[in-house]
């Protein structure tokens, strides 16, 4: 009887990690079970908590602790890594230990790296320059739109490259998952929101109504969680069937999104919603200082097609259900 998949998740307690893991959990029902899965957490109740579930807890010290982390890899075939986009040395130790675990395996290892929209984001914080680019991760070349982009403002662009080879470098089989602005309640054991709208929606009860940052024209594509975590599993379901085609290193680019709309138009939708619960006086949107929300949510234009991700996973529409701004 073959062995089943050992899944690693780094960011089972976050908002995304955690709901992809609750995914992978409500569906691995096969007797014997497909795969098994673990994760790394920094605190002993966290590792309760996961424990009960089913999940087998290792701990860590934190993102930076690089040997916990790759020798955790070492003893998977899979890391779902989902809590940072930006922490480079993290992604070394998953793809270093997972490269171990090939060649001491002769197996074919994998690592699914979120990302995150920004990558082919133009991020213009003011000014009056609009991107109107519209990206595709099945007739575009994204890698190489990551290595030519001239505006090298996006830590997280840097973080693909890196990860694309490293893994070539170590025979890891990469995948980037790309998604935009995400919302919805999560289904994970700890964080249940985050995200831009969740910091748009806590601005405005700072401010006592809604607002924005500059004049809001930016568009950002959107993802439901629901559709995110379900692009995780079936993305680990195409390969534990070893799918031939599936894409992967250069080409392993997907993009996760079900619609877009601009932040005013978020703004105005939370402004809208804040009167009628009483929340606000106004529904009228007030536009604020770059330093007063840097940190929450950027007025950038991003565009991208989710073909691939489409094509793989087929991604319901909770989104459109839950929430219409277009």
């Amino acid at each position: 009887m073959a062995e089943a998949t050992r899944i690693l998740v780094l960011g089972a307690t976050g908002y995304i990690g955690g709901s992809a893991l609750t995914e992978l959990t409500k569906h691995n029902i096969d007797k014997p079970a497909r795969y098994t899965i673990s994760a790394l957490v920094r605190k002993p109740q966290q590792a309760s908590i996961l424990a009960d579930a089913g999940i087998k807890p290792l701990i860590f010290k934190d993102l930076d602790d690089f040997e916990a982390i790759r020798a955790a890899a070492r003893d998977h075939d899979i890391v779902l890594a989902a809590a940072s986009a930006r922490h480079a040395e993290c992604a070394r130790a998953c793809i270093e230990g997972l490269g171990e675990r090939g060649r001491s395996t002769g197996k074919a290892t994998h690592y699914m790296h979120t990302s995150g929209a920004s990558n082919v984001g133009d991020w213009p914080l003011t000014g009056d320059r609009i991107d109107t680019s519209v990206h595709s991760d099945v007739d575009e070349d994204i890698y190489e739109f990551e290595k030519t982009h001239p505006e090298t403002l996006s830590p997280v662009r840097n973080v693909d490259l890196r990860v694309v080879e490293l893994g070539e470098q170590h025979g890891v089989q990469t995948y980037i998952i790309i998604p935009p602005l995400i919302f919805g309640p999560g289904t994970g054991l700890f964080t249940l929101g985050s995200g831009q709208v969740h910091q748009m929606m806590k601005l405005a009860l700072k401010n006592n109504r809604a607002v924005m940052l500059g004049s809001g024209s930016g568009i950002w594509n959107r993802i439901h969680i629901l559709d995110l975590s379900r692009l995780f599993y079936l993305l680990v379901g195409a390969i534990l069937d070893h799918k031939p085609d599936l894409p992967s290193g250069k080409t392993g680019y997907y993009f996760a999104e079900n619609g877009f709309q601009s932040w005013k138009r978020i703004a105005e939708k939370i402004g809208h919603a804040g009167k009628q619960v009483g929340a606000f006086e106004t529904a009228q949107v007030t536009k604020i200082e770059l330093q007063d929300a840097a940190d929450v949510f950027f007025d950038a234009r991003e565009r991208k097609l989710i073909e691939r991700a489409e094509f793989w996973a087929g991604v319901l529409n909770v989104a459109k259900k839950n929430l219409t701004l277009t």
